[in-house]
């Protein structure tokens, strides 16, 4: 295994795609999958991982996570959308997510760039902290399983955290 620095850098170097990176005019699903591959490709844990697909674009249309296509084109409101889907559903169930995204009272736009500088604030406060709590290496299975319980109790919490809010989000009228 390699040294947790190595692996601490590696997770906290992952792409964004950025506002400026998604054009001001509506696009065809396939150029939304072409944009989130070209963009997002460098965090897949396997090369054959498929980050978004045209099925679960469908999907999160259907079950109303994202507001329904006109024609065959997604607009760049929709494509934020499509953006904060995919970094929600990483963590938080689909029901949570549609709490969250599947409302017309959101600036998506807006919410995005604000997670992208959250990220940023992120980048330069937790690695420092990692080094200073975590071993240098993991190579001892017992090590390796211990570790791993911690990281995934703090994710726990901060999943539990997102709950906490996405349980206080007043009704919509019309419902959620």
């Amino acid at each position: 295994m390699r040294p947790i620095e190595d692996a601490v850098r590696a997770v906290f170097a992952d792409r964004d795609i950025l506002p400026d990176d998604v054009p001001h005019l509506d696009l065809y699903m396939d150029q939304i999958l072409s944009l989130f591959e070209q963009c997002l490709g460098g965090s897949k844990r396997d090369p054959s991982d498929k980050l978004l697909t045209k099925t679960m674009v469908n999907n999160y249309v259907k079950e109303g996570l994202v507001t329904p296509v006109r024609g065959k084109k997604y607009t760049r409101q929709q494509i934020m959308q499509l953006l904060c889907v995919y970094h929600l559903k990483q963590t938080l169930r689909l029901g949570d997510v549609k709490a969250l995204t599947g409302r017309d009272d959101v600036d998506f736009e807006a919410c995005y760039t604000r997670l992208l500088a959250d990220k940023e604030r992120m980048r330069a406060v937790i690695p420092p902290l990692l080094r200073e709590q975590l071993p240098a290496d993991a190579d001892d299975p017992n090590e390796r399983l211990a570790l791993c319980l911690a990281l995934g109790e703090v994710a726990c919490y901060m999943r539990r955290l997102c709950e906490s809010l996405i349980d206080a989000i007043p009704e919509q009228s019309g419902g959620k």
